[in-house]
């Protein structure tokens, strides 16, 4: 940085040259106190008796005659800097941006750099690793090494393609230093792309770097769709993975998807439909059957009146933020046959568009009836 020597530092100038202040040491890092040209007696003298109109710590003669300021204007290039400081440090007070650095002769002394002719791409005020010319050209600060409090330096920033205005560049729900540190991309909200920002799988516990957390074939973001357990394959137990289920069509929330005793894993083993209840069409639940040593893919054997014990639901279903797991509502389904096993009955319409099963169920519900009396 460029310094001035004491020996432009005097007491008081003759009348054709400027007033400054005495100064016994070197005026260091453009200290604006330490260039005061009108604190002294002799400037405010001048100011008083109409000698430097504009008090700016040149004689309006030496405005007007020897430097060509405007006697009353203070600051003739408007750079933020009165006309007899620049003279005391040698920049020109006709020009804004006496070095031609993009950066006005105010801005430079404000900043700390030379306005004479050094180049402020050397000073880095904060030591962030960015000279302050760009910081004031991004709008970043030059004297906070971390203008957005994000952990990283604005240095850092700018290298990565990080923004070092915004704390959280990708809008994701984490901060850009975890996610360098975490290795998820600070630039990408969904790192792995399954459909959940890293914020929400830091939030719910999946890795925010794998796209199907437990490996059952079912992405985390299909999983919260589906309101299955995305660090469960199975999350109803039925010895089918999550992803095969929502493959094949069953439910990966119901471990007998078409209730009739047997789960969906024991259907495909046995070979019978884990969406049909009587795989047959002899009848007879494929459940009951398989509890009679019947073949429930032999409907010459079905005995109507045979009943399956219905297979129970899994532990509690895991929840997922921002809303429950959808569970599956029996009562909802268009089968009557689910309706009648669920205990929700059925009515007059559903009867009527059940075929066989309408007619099996209504036998099996004359049998009960009879038995009871």
């Amino acid at each position: 940085m460029r310094q001035l020597s004491t020996a432009l530092a005097l007491a008081l100038f003759l009348p054709g040259c400027i007033i400054i202040h005495e100064s016994s040491s070197t005026c260091a890092s453009w200290d604006r106190e330490c260039w005061d040209v009108t604190s002294n007696q002799d400037a405010q003298d001048a100011c008083e008796d109409g000698r430097d109109r504009d008090c700016d710590g040149l004689l309006d003669g030496e405005e007007s005659y020897q430097y060509g300021t405007d006697p009353r204007d203070p600051d003739t290039d408007d750079d933020g800097l009165l006309d007899g400081e620049e003279v005391a440090m040698g920049t020109d007070p006709l020009v804004a941006d006496t070095d031609g650095d993009g950066v006005s002769d105010g801005g430079e002394v404000d900043d700390g750099t030379d306005p004479s002719g050094g180049d402020p791409v050397d000073v880095d005020s904060d030591q962030d690793g960015l000279p302050d010319d760009q910081e004031l050209s991004l709008g970043t600060d030059p004297d906070a090494a971390d203008t957005d409090f994000d952990g990283l330096t604005d240095g850092e920033e700018v290298a990565g393609g990080t923004d070092p205005l915004v704390a959280d560049t990708d809008s994701d729900g984490v901060l850009d230093s975890d996610e360098l540190a975490g290795g998820t991309d600070p630039l990408v909200a969904d790192t792995d792309g399954d459909g959940l920002s890293d914020g929400l799988e830091a939030e719910v516990g999946t890795d925010p770097l794998l796209a199907d957390t437990d490996g059952d074939g079912l992405s985390d973001g299909d999983e919260r769709a589906a309101g299955t357990d995305p660090f469960q394959e199975d999350s109803d137990g039925d010895g089918v993975s999550d992803g095969d289920e929502v493959a094949a069509g069953t439910d990966p929330l119901d471990p007998d998807s078409d209730d009739d005793g047997l789960t969906d894993g024991e259907e495909l083993q046995l070979g019978t439909d884990p969406l049909a209840g009587d795989t047959d069409g002899g009848g007879a639940l494929d459940g009951a059957e398989v509890a009679e040593g019947l073949d429930p893919l032999d409907p010459s054997d079905d005995q109507p009146d045979l009943e399956a014990e219905r297979v129970e639901e899994g532990g509690d279903a895991f929840q997922w933020p921002e809303g429950e797991p959808a569970q599956a509502d029996p009562c909802a389904d268009a089968s009557c046959e689910r309706e009648y096993e669920a205990g929700c009955g059925c009515s007059a319409g559903s009867l009527a568009g059940s075929g066989a099963w309408g007619l099996i169920l209504g036998v099996t519900g004359l049998l009960r009836r009879r038995r009871a009396v």
